[in-house]
């Protein structure tokens, strides 16, 4: 699994670069959602879905605005976004009130990325091609807490983690 090569903080904007901000920590877990609900939020074949913790998100310049939205009678959704780009930022989940959905691709290393696992595969476009020796799910895990133990187990050994060998 691929991860950044250089410790946090990390750097991000909106499109725009009005909105800035600094993820000052590992990620709690990072996946690729291929469930049909955030194919629809995306308008894309899946979701990448970062958890943060909301304390590790740092803004440096600009003001995110907050956008509240209804799914359904019983549902809500808000997320942080810029004003002038509309780049959602991170998603802010009434559920999980010390978490962040970050939109990892707002990150300026992204591409240093690689999620642990693929979720909901069995609703993938036939064309997207999950990557060899992924984890993949053809739905949810089965056990709470089975992403982010998988993201821990990765990063144990990650680069930063050991100075010894930075292939890791």
């Amino acid at each position: 699994m691929r991860l950044p090569t250089t410790p946090p903080p990390w750097p991000g904007a909106c499109l725009c670069g009005q909105v800035q901000f600094e993820l000052m920590a590992l990620p709690i877990t990072f996946y690729a959602c291929h469930c049909t609900d955030c194919q629809r939020r995306t308008g894309g074949a899946m979701r990448l879905v970062m958890w943060v913790d909301l304390s590790a998100l740092r803004l440096t310049r600009g003001q995110a605005k907050l956008i509240t939205f209804q799914i359904s009678e019983h549902k809500q959704r808000r997320a942080m976004a810029c004003a002038e780009c509309d780049t959602r930022l991170w998603a802010l989940p009434t559920d999980r009130p010390t978490m962040a959905g970050l939109f990892p691709g707002t990150l300026h290393n992204a591409r240093e990325f690689e999620p642990v696992a693929h979720l909901w595969t069995r609703s993938a476009p036939s064309w997207v091609q999950i990557p060899p020796g992924a984890i993949v799910y053809e739905t949810q895990p089965s056990r709470p807490g089975e992403l982010a133990r998988l993201w821990q187990e990765a990063i144990q050994n990650h680069a930063f983690n050991n100075e010894t060998d930075p292939s890791v």
